[in-house]
């Protein structure tokens, strides 16, 4: 998320700067949420995480990111 807000700086992008922090705000909220990779879930403090799939957790960040577009 890092790289495309900055990708949208440079070109003056504000739409792109702005999906960049919604993008990483539904990534954020969906491993606060317990849903995340087991390499995540391996080091969280986090009770009983549901450890997802790579695309299992894509998913899971595709439907908090719906909540918030």
């Amino acid at each position: 998320t890092g790289a495309l807000r900055k990708r949208g700086e440079m070109d003056g992008n504000q739409e792109l700067m702005a999906f960049a922090d919604k993008l990483e705000k539904a990534t954020l909220d969906t491993i606060e949420a317990g849903e995340m990779t087991k390499d995540l879930a391996l080091i969280t403090s986090i009770e009983n995480p549901t450890v997802l799939n790579s695309e299992g957790f894509i998913k899971a960040v595709r439907e908090e990111l719906d909540k918030n577009l």
